[in-house]
């Protein structure tokens, strides 16, 4: 069978894949806050790779695969640019009101009015609201004496260059207009060269010291999602080519971390598609809970810095399972209370915005007149 015959509805493992990929980001977070040294998670010992590495890619491949999905299908940038903008931001400001303006203040070794009064709390606050110009990742006088000095939320690195990702996935969209009948087709050009273009730069990096940065890995990963949406006629799903990437994987990883980086750019993406949608039965329910990663994913890290600062020695295992714990269960009221109910508007702004536009449009062209 073809990656177009499954690729359609919301029977699928992606919730899944999501939710473990963020636990396996707050597992290794949890050893980096802890000050414990790198060689004691598994994953960067072997590999040369970090368990939220890996992770962070996961989801980029996802992304890159839906939301190309999303775009295709609903051929419609404005519809397109209110889900992506509903799914990050309502989550991410209450999450920032939260834990700038009550967690916080209560950490701080300043004063509330010097804290609440500091130009930097403002900053930080405005740069991780908007994402259009980095973020930014401390707090005057919080967690100064934690292992991660002054880190008070370092998972929102990602979210910069999801962002964009969107960005310029729209703007290729409005740039093709002059042909809506080749855009798809166009795509599907474009995306695999720049994938490749991406691809050369990070293996040129990693395996010949070449300048590259995690942020070109990131965009290769969400390209090769979106070439393997736009390719999905042609390529193959089998229980096969599971067990194979997994093979490969596991036989470079005997090598060398080079040898297994080269079989890790060109296996994850399939390897995800495939764990997407070849497991089926009961673990298909998981996908009806709705969608927690993001969740788990914003808040574990200042849950984690808190843990680290207010219990001192605390052990990896208490860390993980106590803002693991208390991680999922803010994600899940989130997902409950904010972003389900925020994802359910997209479709009334989509439209309200299209109003609104062609209204102005009429308006223009009436004074043109």
């Amino acid at each position: 069978m073809r990656l177009s015959e499954y690729a359609v509805g919301r029977d699928n493992n992606f919730n899944l894949i999501r939710l473990l990929a963020a636990l396996c980001v707050l597992f290794s977070h949890s050893v980096a806050v802890l000050g414990l040294p790198s060689q004691q998670e598994f994953f960067f010992d072997h590999v040369g790779l970090s368990l939220a590495e890996m992770a962070v890619d996961v989801f980029f491949v996802t992304s890159g695969f839906l939301v190309t999905g999303s775009l295709i299908n609903r051929r419609n940038v404005i519809a397109f640019l209110w889900a992506r903008a509903l799914r990050i931001y309502p989550a991410l400001w209450i999450m920032l009101a939260l834990t700038v303006f009550i967690v916080a203040p209560s950490l701080t070794s300043l004063s509330l009015a010097d804290y609440l009064t500091a130009q930097q709390t403002y900053e930080y606050f405005a740069k991780c609201a908007t994402l259009l110009s980095g973020v930014r990742y401390a707090l005057p006088g919080v967690f100064e004496t934690t292992p991660l000095k002054g880190e008070f939320n370092g998972s929102l690195w990602t979210l910069p260059i999801e962002l964009r990702l969107y960005l310029y996935l729209a703007a290729g969209w409005l740039i093709l207009a002059a042909a809506p009948a080749r855009r798809v087709q166009a795509l599907t050009i474009i995306a695999p060269l720049a994938c490749a273009v991406f691809l050369i730069i990070i293996l040129r990096g990693r395996l010949f010291g070449g300048a590259f940065n995690s942020a070109d890995i990131r965009v290769f990963m969400f390209l090769y999602g979106t070439t393997l949406y736009l390719w999905r006629d042609k390529v193959p799903v089998r229980p096969g080519i599971l067990f194979a990437a997994f093979a490969c994987l596991l036989l470079a990883a005997a090598f060398s971390s080079s040898v297994f980086f080269a079989a890790y750019v060109f296996c994850l993406a399939p390897l995800v598609l495939h764990l997407a949608y070849l497991p089926k039965g009961r673990i298909r329910s998981i996908n009806d809970w709705g969608d927690f990663s993001y969740g788990v994913y914003i808040y574990a890290f200042p849950i984690q810095q808190t843990l680290a600062f207010l219990f001192p020695g605390m052990s990896l295992l208490a860390m993980v399972a106590l803002s693991g714990s208390a991680s999922l269960g803010i994600a899940a009221l989130s997902w409950t209370v904010i972003e389900k109910r925020a994802l359910a508007l997209k479709g009334d702004f989509a439209s309200a915005t299209s109003r609104a536009f062609n209204l102005g449009l009429a308006k223009i062209a009436g004074v043109v007149r």
